[in-house]
């Protein structure tokens, strides 16, 4: 009886590989031949089986299939997700020097975590590597920038209409966290269009922040309405009580989020409340408080559409885009509510993971969980600007490749 130690190959369905058995002597097959003798031995794959040294191998390019990642790859995805940037970076350098090294993702990963680790000499280091490797340019450092990729950079005009929706959730501790981060930017800039600048701002979730926090954030936000910015908050009231719950006149601390509530009191155009406040504040610290300011016309119709859209149902999609930001961790990450079934108004539903700096591994299969759910319901899904290594941490996760997409 033969043994089939190969599949049939779908591209050549006539051919039919079949051999004998051979005892560990080596005897010959049912053909006469010895099949351990090297000149009959069958080449195999050098993906599958063969290590080697490193070489150029740009003929051996192949589509992977889904779910088709090597070991390594998915360590470094795991170890990447858990926060050990270092270690899912060594892992994709020695994965070069392994069958691996013919797997496009590998190297795309590579960049991924270089750009991500400021590490521009690497990344250029490993361009060179590609470029012999598979006889095609490499991704240029610009593009792999996370959030600064080349589809994700809007014109002048586009950046005018654009209104990300930003998360600013639970206790702010992290000066550098993205929304702060840009924020303060998006207030330092020079705008030559005459339009405003536009922004949403989530702030449903947001329980405190320190001083450092506190002070930064709410000098971004008066800076940009100074400049006349239009900012469209989220549970801009109710944010501000549960912020001002634990200010209490006398008690000297909290400064950053004294500040904070001032200024959210600013855009709330409660000036009766906001004169108590800064009363308040000039007693506590002995110091003066900020003035008051009036809003522009503009920004006083969009705190009116505010006002009369608070017991309206709530519109996760700007510009039928559901945005992710930050870092998305755990089953019960703010984020998935973007996805469920019955907040969702468009179809397909377009994920957009430009500004997404990790996920984790539980939020990784609470995101396939809530995907499932949505094509169950024959709802399409498109994830758009998801990094390489976070696109394999999904895929691990149980997220189809199919689902990534460079464009919409």
């Amino acid at each position: 009886m033969a043994f089939k130690i190969f599949p049939k190959s779908p591209k050549a369905a006539s051919a039919k590989l079949e051999l004998a058995p051979v005892d560990v002597a080596g005897k010959p097959g049912k053909d006469g031949r010895n099949l351990a003798d090297p000149a009959t031995t069958i080449s195999r794959h050098h993906g599958d089986t063969e290590l080697g040294g490193w070489a150029p191998q740009a003929a051996r390019i192949e589509v992977e299939e889904e779910g088709a990642l090597g070991p390594s790859l998915e360590n470094s995805a795991l170890m990447f997700a858990h926060g050990n940037a270092t270690a899912a970076t060594a892992a994709l350098v020695h994965a070069l020097d392994t069958a691996e090294r013919s797997q496009p993702m590998v190297w795309m990963c590579l960049f991924d975590l270089y750009a991500r680790a400021d590490d521009r000499a690497s990344f250029e280091d490993l361009a060179l590597r590609f470029v012999v490797q598979f006889e095609r340019s490499a991704p240029a450092w610009d593009e792999m920038a996370v959030g600064s990729n080349a589809a994700s950079k809007p014109t002048a005009a586009a950046a005018v209409r654009a209104k990300p929706k930003s998360l600013l959730r639970g206790d702010l501790t992290d000066p550098q966290a993205p929304v702060i981060v840009a924020l303060s930017e998006a207030a330092k800039r020079k705008d030559a269009s005459p339009a405003p600048q536009r922004f949403d701002l989530d702030i449903a979730e947001l329980n405190g922040a320190n001083d450092v926090c506190g002070l930064l954030l709410a000098g971004a936000l008066a800076s940009l309405r100074r400049k006349g910015a239009v900012i469209s908050f989220r549970a801009l009231d109710a944010t501000i009580r549960r912020l001002s719950a634990p200010l209490k006149a006398g008690e000297r601390s909290r400064k950053g989020q004294w500040y904070l509530v001032l200024e959210l009191l600013q855009w709330s155009g409660q000036s009766a409340v906001f004169d108590d406040r800064a009363v308040d504040f000039a007693v506590t610290f002995e110091i003066s408080p900020p003035s008051l300011e009036a809003l522009t016309p503009l920004q006083r119709s969009v705190l009116t559409s505010q006002v009369a859209e608070a017991d309206a149902p709530e519109s996760d999609l700007v510009d039928d885009r559901v945005i992710w930001v930050g870092e998305l961790k755990g089953a019960a990450d703010p984020s998935l509510k973007t996805v469920a079934v019955d907040k969702v108004t468009t179809n397909p539903v377009v994920v957009d993971m430009r500004q997404v700096l990790r996920v984790d591994f539980v939020c990784g299969g609470a995101v396939a969980n809530a995907f499932t759910r949505l094509m169950a319901q024959a709802i399409d899904v498109r994830v758009l600007g998801a990094t390489p290594i976070i696109q394999v941490l999904l895929q691990l996760t149980g997220v189809p490749g199919h689902l990534f997409v460079k464009t919409v």
